[in-house]
Parts: C-alpha cells; sequence; structure tokens
C-alpha cells in the first residue's frame, strides 16, 4: 500500500481512540492500528453466555459533571456516556474492621470516633485535612495542559502556580514512604492504622476521602465500560480516519532520524504506510525496545524503567452468578477483604493467601450486565508476572508466554483460595452460586495489551519516578510522541484522557497552530469541537 496520513496512532485504548476523534476532527488524515481484534484497551470488556464483563476498572475518578474527562468528552458530544455516582464507596472488612466510606466521610469519621474514642482529636484533624486536600483537588484541571504545550513565556508562571496549589500537599509528602509513621502523626493505635493497611503512602490513604468529600467516585456507565470507546470510535470523523484491527506495528521508517513510514503485518502479511506524526499510545517498554533505533534510545533507559515504581498487574476473577448478587449481600460499593496478618508490602505482593482482594458487584447497579434473575461479581488481586516462574508458562522462540497445563492448573489454584477467604471473611457460600468463572492473570494482560509486565496503569506517581521523568510525551525522535499512561505518572481513564489531550494538541502545535489554538480554546470556553 502507497498510503499517507498525517499522524499514525499506535493503539486504540481510550487515549488513542480521543486522539483519533480530537485529529480527525481537526482536519488530519488519522490511521490507528490496534493489534487486537477489539478496540479499547483495558476497557473493551467481554462477553460470556449472556453476562457482560468489564476487565479493569473498579471506579472512574474525574467524570462528575466538573470533572476533566467529562469537559473533554463534551467537546465532541453532549451524548456521552454518562457514569453513575457511587454513594456507597468502599467497605473494609478484616477480622477486626467492617467500616464503610461513603461520599458522606463524616459518617465514618463519626464511627471511628466512637469504636476509638482515645483517639478522637487525631481522627477530627485526619479528615479536616482530607477535606483541605479536597479542596486543592479540584485546581487540579488547571494543570490539565501539559507543560510540553505551553509556550516558553508561560511555562515560568505555570510552574510557579503548580507549586502554588501542591504546596498545601507537601507536609504529608514528605517522608511519605514510611505510612505508618505519616498516620503516627495522627493516631497510634494499630488496629485504626489498620484500616488502611493497603495504602503504600499518607497522601494515598487521605486522597480516597478527599475524593468522598468532592463526590468523585463514579461507576461505569450503564452497560459497562466498554461503551466507553464504544462511543469513542462513533466521535472520529470518518471522512478523515480510520481503525485497522489485527494489526500489529513491527517498525518505523526513518529519514534523518525522523519517522517517515510505519510498517505493520495483518494476519502474516506486511504493510507500509507514510506518516508526518506518530502518537505511541501502547507500551512504552515494546516502543523503545522494538520500534526505535537504539541509537535513538535515551542512555539507561531500561535500567531506568525497571527500577521505577510501576503499578502492579492483577488477577481477575469474573464470575457468573445463579442469582442476583443483591441476595448475596453484596451492594453498590467495593469491598477489600484483608488479611490482618498480613504485613502492609504482602498485601501487594500478589500471594494469594495473603493479598487483598478487591470484590465489585457490577449488576447491582447495572442490571444490564446479566440475564434476570441473575449477576455477577468480580474480584480483584494485585498481581505480578514473575509469580510461580512467570505462571509456569514457557516461552517460544519469539519469546513469547506460552501457556501450559500446569499455567491452567495454577490459575485454577489461585481462583480456589481467593473463593475460600472471600467466603470465610463475607460469611457467605459463593462458590454454590457460581454458573461459571473466568480468571485473567498478568500473563492475559500482558497478551492482550503488550503492557510491560501486564501492569494496570504504568508509573506511579510519586518523588522517585517524578525525579526520574520516566513519563514523559516527547522522545528523540522529533515526530514521534507519547500517548497513553506512559506519558504521565499515574493512570485510569482520567489520565488517558488527559496525555489523548496533549499529546493531540503537541502535534496541532506543529501542524496548524491555528487549529492548536481552536482545539485549546474549545477546551477552556467548553464549547464543541465540531468536524
Amino acid at each position: 500500500m502507497n498510503e499517507e496520513f498525517d499522524v499514525v496512532i499506535i493503539g486504540s485504548g481510550v487515549s488513542g481512540l480521543l486522539s483519533a476523534a480530537l485529529l480527525s476532527r481537526s482536519g488530519m488524515k488519522v490511521l490507528v492500528l490496534e493489534k487486537h481484534y477489539l478496540i479499547g484497551g483495558y476497557l473493551q470488556g467481554f462477553e460470556r453466555k449472556d453476562f457482560v464483563f468489564d476487565t479493569a476498572i473498579h471506579w472512574l475518578n474525574q467524570y462528575n459533571e466538573e470533572g476533566t474527562v467529562t469537559r473533554v468528552f463534551k467537546l465532541l458530544g453532549e451524548d456521552y456516556p454518562k457514569p453513575q455516582l457511587m454513594k456507597r464507596i468502599q467497605r473494609h472488612i478484616s477480622t477486626n474492621h467492617d467500616y464503610l466510606l461513603t461520599n458522606n466521610p463524616d459518617e465514618l469519621r463519626d464511627q471511628l470516633i466512637s469504636d476509638f474514642p482515645h483517639e478522637k482529636a487525631g481522627i477530627e484533624r485526619f479528615f479536616k485535612v482530607a477535606r483541605r486536600i479536597a479542596k486543592v483537588s479540584l485546581r487540579f484541571p488547571e494543570f490539565f495542559q501539559s507543560v510540553e504545550t505551553k509556550s516558553p513565556l508561560e511555562i515560568p508562571f505555570f510552574r510557579m502556580k503548580q507549586l502554588g496549589i501542591i504546596y498545601p500537599l507537601i507536609p504529608y509528602a514528605v517522608g511519605g514512604g514510611d505510612v505508618k509513621k505519616g498516620l503516627s502523626k495522627f493516631f497510634k493505635d494499630p488496629d485504626l492504622q489498620e484500616l488502611f493497611c493497603t495504602e503504600r503512602d499518607l497522601l494515598s490513604c487521605i486522597f480516597p476521602i478527599a475524593w468522598a468529600y468532592n463526590s468523585d467516585y463514579q461507576n461505569p456507565p450503564i452497560g459497562g465500560s466498554q461503551v466507553i470507546p464504544a462511543w469513542l470510535e462513533k466521535q472520529i470523523d470518518a471522512d478523515n480516519c480510520e481503525i485497522r484491527l489485527s494489526s500489529e506495528v513491527v517498525g518505523f521508517d526513518f529519514d534523518n532520524d525522523q519517522i517517515t513510514g510505519v510498517r505493520y503485518k495483518n494476519r502474516a502479511k506486511e504493510y507500509q504506510v507514510k506518516t508526518n506524526y506518530v502518537i505511541a499510545a501502547c507500551d512504552v517498554d515494546f516502543l523503545y525496545r522494538k520500534l526505535v533505533p537504539q541509537h535513538l534510545v535515551p542512555p539507561k533507559f531500561f535500567e531506568t524503567l525497571n527500577d521505577s515504581d510501576m503499578y502492579s498487574s492483577s488477577v481477575t476473577i469474573s464470575v457468573a452468578l445463579n442469582c442476583t448478587a443483591e441476595s448475596l449481600g453484596f451492594g453498590h460499593e467495593l469491598t477489600l477483604v484483608c488479611e490482618e496478618s498480613s504485613t502492609r508490602d504482602e498485601h501487594s505482593s500478589g500471594d494469594p493467601h495473603k493479598s487483598a482482594i478487591s470484590v465489585l458487584a457490577p449488576t447491582v447497579r447495572d442490571h444490564t450486565l446479566a440475564p434476570e434473575g441473575k449477576g455477577t461479581i468480580t474480584l480483584y488481586v494485585p498481581a505480578w508476572i514473575d509469580y510461580m516462574d512467570h505462571w509456569q508458562t514457557e516461552k517460544n522462540a519469539k519469546g513469547e508466554f506460552v501457556r501450559t497445563d500446569a499455567y491452567k492448573k495454577l490459575k485454577e489454584d489461585f481462583a480456589q483460595i481467593i473463593f475460600e477467604r472471600v467466603e470465610s471473611k463475607m460469611g457467605l457460600n459463593l462458590r454454590e452460586h457460581i454458573l461459571f468463572y473466568e480468571v485473567a492473570t498478568p500473563i492475559t494482560y500482558h497478551r492482550y495489551t503488550g503492557n510491560k509486565n501486564g501492569s494496570m496503569m504504568g508509573t506511579r506517581p510519586g518523588k522517585k519516578n517524578m525525579q526520574s521523568k520516566i513519563a514523559h510525551y516527547r522522545t528523540p525522535v522529533k515526530n514521534l510522541i507519547i500517548g497513553g499512561q506512559w506519558a504521565e505518572l499515574g493512570g485510569g481513564v482520567p489520565i488517558a484522557v488527559k496525555t489523548a489531550f496533549n499529546a493531540s494538541l503537541i502535534i496541532l502545535k506543529k501542524w496548524d497552530k491555528s487549529k492548536f489554538k481552536r482545539l485549546l480554546n474549545a477546551y477552556k470556553n467548553s464549547v464543541k469541537l465540531t468536524k
């Protein structure tokens, strides 16, 4: 094929699809290449026997009426998929606790004071800090436009504004690596501190309560998370954009270290297209290791990436029930099942006996996801790809993980341990009501998304990753821009939306400054970006 495009986007997750919509509506000729046969990335979901399952979402943020996700989606249309407000947010169950966080956090505060009256002063101070940080976090959308899209004159003022907004967080970030020490500034009772046993730093303990004060927890829209990529696909200007599925990028063509073309394989046949720009909304390790010439890769990049603090992958058990989830006692909230004997590191270790378990019942808030009278629950366990010798898989000549009978048995054994723990902690006979279930491991997530180690969200926010500057938009290749979760620290739909918006601005600023200003003004003035 001798085709020419203004921009090629690698990956059709939320970030890739949103960039395609913004750029195609700006008049650019866009090609999206997706190695899977479905769009959506982590939001693609799947269906089995009339049951619909989400693959990755615990909850959503920044998707309320004032949120940045909503604000960008409105650029494309007022018919964007509407999320559902979570009023009951998180329930924490252990031998010592059964507490519920709602969008009225003062209820939890009062219950904690009642149960720990000797810690009353510290509990009140902790929730006052959370309320103060809630107000600060409402200004985070002012950082939505990245510094890479600012002019040299704007950057100093932008940095000063950032510092002014972040300043109130600094006292709770200093020494944040020792979360127990941080919590001890408020209360010392180990039973009370155990309520935050899965968090890795003090701000991670405070922010969930701050978001609750802001009513910034949302469930996916009716129909499940996959309706979001389905809607984004419809917002793309079909005259200017094409999506090609089952198309894995295998290389770039260069002229003086600038990309001039992209090569990809579809059904074992290789194709080539010409392009002026590339947005890599895909795994950054794959990008730099397989596609970018090694003489252009920054020194020690892979060492820095491997040493970075990354989000874990997950074992996700999607369960179809022969009854409604409500009849088993499940509610709208995420239930966190913890072992009080586990250490903080063990809660995220991937050990099925010790890791924390997140339990969701999607059909409680969305009955369309299952046949009438039936329901679903989803169990998430933090997990790592190197568990039990890479989950008892084998590697083929291409370095791909090959699933074996031992792998299948390990998945089954893992699931049974998790079922037993949930039954014990929640006091129910779950397995008596299971019609069928599917188990996804880090191997599964790696296979379908290509994400390094099957990570759910890339690199974590924090001092170490900020200093290393592992998250970045610009690359040594002038017309190659990073999109998706690797461009910013953090993860989830808000980061995918932010990186799509900024990657699009970076390219438009080079391609046509009037179109750059048009997109930026549309966002600032909440005006629909017409095709």
